[in-house]
């Protein structure tokens, strides 16, 4: 059964570094070794981030979802 975790509560800073750099790795490999983005695609995501959060699922395979933070972690 799956079971879903958030980053903040569920990972210490180390599992989330070497979990989030797995996860590049494998998203760069599948989209033909190259992703690029501008600085204003970054700025638009740390925009984001205040309303915006990772979930990830854990269970036979690794899914993550960016979902909307309840009103008490903005």
């Amino acid at each position: 059964m799956p079971q879903i975790l958030n980053f903040s509560e569920h990972a210490n800073d180390e599992e989330v570094s070497y979990l989030t750099t797995l996860l590049l790795y494998h998203l760069v490999e599948r989209c033909g070794g190259q992703i690029r983005f501008t600085v204003n695609d970054v700025n638009q995501v740390r925009e984001n981030l205040s309303t915006k959060m990772v979930q990830i699922q854990l269970g036979d395979d690794v899914r993550l979802r960016i979902i909307d933070r309840v009103p008490e972690l903005q």
